[in-house]
């Protein structure tokens, strides 16, 4: 029996009945509701303190290797890979891809995360446009972007909605390129009845308390192939003494995973009610000519995540700073302009001294150098678009909540309209 620091224990002890979390953010009963996180956790979490096993290390029948084949078979996946997160995810695969110093990985400009991937390798992020209507990445902007330098792309299924994936695939594989699927807010979300993740080389899951499988913290890959999969946990395995090629150890630990199989059976009803609450945002601007509902292609199989439509109400000769004021007056929780600029307007991306000497924009492996230095304009889609976005988190949000605030912003719309 190993001895226990009394001292210790009693400043432990000390802390259990304080509400340590921020209460901005405590949803209280309804999420426990709507996630359950109850026995059929607990079955799970049991059984890892009964074993003594907390790591995936060395233990191929465990609750990590267990999440993975049940979410590869959920997602129709030939194998899945568990990690830390899903930044961790992304850069490990954009490791996997071969990108590195003097390469281009294309990315979509809305959110951020596939840029700050491709620099952790040292490779230029290059951003292609998007779609107005469903704000996600155009597959023709995609193939006016391609360079002799790019190695990948990086796609994001945004806010539970697919980007035209079959297209973007046949363009990659016609060019040769490592595709990457962001699907951080889509588990559950399908293309032609597909399920994304599974169009390219690599998809990744974010697993985050803010996403519709939750873990808390956590992500998954889903894999072309059991010999991608099998080289990918060899090297992050050092496959002995040292890696076959640069990567870091993200993997998933046993509790993690725990939650993970729980929660797994949970998701199809978790977006279910995201999707109903959707349905209502949808429904209340229905009929506003100027907040125009996001395009659902017929293809797509969208999950809730978050409400998003478009402002046009300055086609309309409406006034865009009143209806952001009616926002604060009516309590809408509206979200407005999403960032407001491209990630590439923002200094971070804009001066390209990730790593100090100029790198990795300036470095004098990378040729074309010249064409990063103005990079305003290069998407005028998403430049128009980012700042008429509106949106609302869905997460954790309930269907009386969400109904309340459709009220709020259909009378918001009414006000408006009278001028």
């Amino acid at each position: 029996m190993t001895a226990v620091n009394e001292d210790l224990k009693a400043y432990i002890d000390s802390l259990k009945p304080q509400n340590v979390g921020d209460p901005e953010f405590d949803y209280g009963p309804f999420a426990k509701e709507l996630r359950g996180l109850d026995d059929l956790e607990m079955e799970f979490f049991k059984e890892m303190l009964e074993t003594g096993r907390q790591s995936i290390f060395f233990n191929d029948g465990g609750l990590v290797k267990r999440f993975e084949k049940a979410f590869a078979r959920y997602a129709g996946a030939p194998a899945a890979l568990a990690r830390t997160n899903g930044m961790c995810a992304l850069a490990d695969m954009v490791s996997m891809s071969g990108a590195g110093v003097g390469d281009e990985i294309i990315c979509d400009p809305i959110v951020h995360f596939g840029a700050l991937a491709t620099l952790f390798t040292n490779a230029v992020p290059r951003f292609c446009d998007i779609d107005p209507d469903t704000y996600l990445m155009d597959p023709e902007s995609l193939r006016a972007t391609i360079t002799p330098l790019t190695k990948a792309v990086i796609v994001t299924h945004l806010w539970g909605l697919p980007a035209r994936i079959d297209e973007i695939a046949a363009i990659c594989k016609e060019h040769n390129l490592f595709l990457i699927e962001d699907c951080a807010h889509a588990v559950g979300a399908r293309w032609k009845d597909q399920h994304v993740g599974t169009f390219g080389n690599a998809g990744m899951f974010s697993l985050q308390e803010f996403k519709q499988l939750s873990t808390g913290d956590g992500s998954l890959i889903t894999v072309r192939d059991q010999a991608f999969a099998d080289e990918v946990e060899n090297i992050w395995g050092f496959s002995g003494e040292s890696p076959l090629r640069m990567t870091l150890n993200w993997r998933m630990n046993e509790a993690t995973a725990a939650v993970g199989l729980a929660q797994l059976l949970r998701v199809d009803g978790i977006n279910d009610y995201y999707g109903e609450t959707l349905k209502i945002f949808n429904e209340a601007i229905a009929d506003c000519p100027w907040l125009e509902n996001r395009l659902v292609p017929d293809e797509a199989t969208q999950v809730g995540y978050w409400f998003a439509c478009k402002w046009t109400g300055d086609q309309h000769g409406l006034d865009y700073d009143r209806f952001k004021a009616l926002n604060d007056e009516l309590e809408l929780g509206l979200r407005f302009g999403f960032n407001e600029r491209a990630p590439y307007e923002f200094e971070f991306f804009n001066k390209g001294n990730i790593y100090g000497h100029n790198c990795p924009y300036q470095c004098p492996i990378y040729r074309q150098k010249t064409q990063h230095v103005d990079r305003a304009g290069q998407c005028p889609v998403v430049e128009d678009v980012m700042p008429r976005l509106v949106t609302v988190n869905l997460i954790f949000l309930s269907l009386e909540a969400a109904k309340r605030q459709a009220e709020a912003l259909h009378k918001a719309v009414s006000e408006i309209q009278k001028g």
